[in-house]
């Protein structure tokens, strides 16, 4: 796999501080009211990211399991293990790539990605991947953006003016790969068996808009067009989200897919 993904400490931590309250956080939430897991089971969350769906995962599962959260960004894995929740379950972390996952076939009851399988250079490899180590009664929940979010659409459109279409390309890069239709097919073709889909909508809020622009990848455009122009940026999103106002805090709608698949 390329190192495209691959963080820095400072970025890992950013992403941590900021997208994960306001919205990677809230979607883990938002999936775990949707599913059911079987008490005292094994649970993978791959691209875990610094483990806000992995401590939710922990938090939900009854008796005594086994959570893994796993990353392809060693740098996320030690923000990870630094936010570990106790709990009564056996806890690990692993720096890994998707296709190419530490454990032996049939492993888990259960894996989850959150909003990782756009990432993935290779999809179909990675979800065959998953599929080898789920049991024969395994389930994977696995949720995508279903479409830009009005955050992100400002953003682009303020970026496309002011800065260059390769920032506002990068602004809406998570949303690139959300066709339903085709999320499906490669489920399909990996053996999987589409058990539920459906839209989940969670709430992104912010409190602070410019400290969210700026743990974005597009940090550095904005760093290197100046202060002028980063202000221009924070003040036409901000203008273009008004209707989301409540009392000081954007209260920014993103809807996702949900996809139950079975083994």
């Amino acid at each position: 796999m390329t190192d495209n993904f691959r963080l820095t400490k400072e970025a890992a931590q950013k992403y941590n501080n900021h997208s994960v309250p306001a919205m990677f956080g809230p979607l883990a939430e938002a999936t775990m009211q949707k599913v059911q897991l079987r008490s005292g089971t094994c649970v993978i969350d791959i691209a875990c990211g610094t483990g806000a769906l992995t401590r939710e995962i922990a938090r939900k599962l009854t008796g005594k399991g086994r959570v893994v959260g796993v990353d392809l960004n060693e740098t996320m894995i030690e923000v990870a293990q630094s936010n570990q929740p106790d709990c009564r379950h056996v806890l690990e972390w692993y720096a890994a790539d998707v296709t190419e996952l530490p454990f032996e076939d049939a492993t888990f009851d259960y894996a989850f990605i959150q909003q990782g399988l756009q990432f993935f250079p290779d999809k179909s490899a990675a979800l065959q991947e998953v599929h080898r180590i789920l049991r024969n009664d395994g389930q994977l929940f696995l949720t995508c953006w279903r479409a830009v979010s009005p955050f992100n659409g400002a953003l682009a459109k303020a970026l496309e003016r002011h800065v260059g279409t390769d920032a506002a390309v990068k602004a809406k890069a998570p949303f690139s790969f959300r066709d339903g239709e085709l999320i499906s097919k490669l489920l399909v073709d990996a053996g999987f068996k589409i058990a539920r889909h459906e839209p989940l909508v969670l709430e992104r809020r912010f409190i602070d808009l410019r400290a969210q622009i700026m743990a974005l990848p597009i940090e550095t455009d904005l760093r290197d067009a100046g202060a002028d122009v980063t202000n221009k940026v924070v003040e036409e999103v901000a203008d273009a989200l008004s209707r989301y106002d409540k009392k000081g805090v954007l209260h920014v709608p993103q809807e996702a897919h949900l996809f139950v698949a079975a083994v």
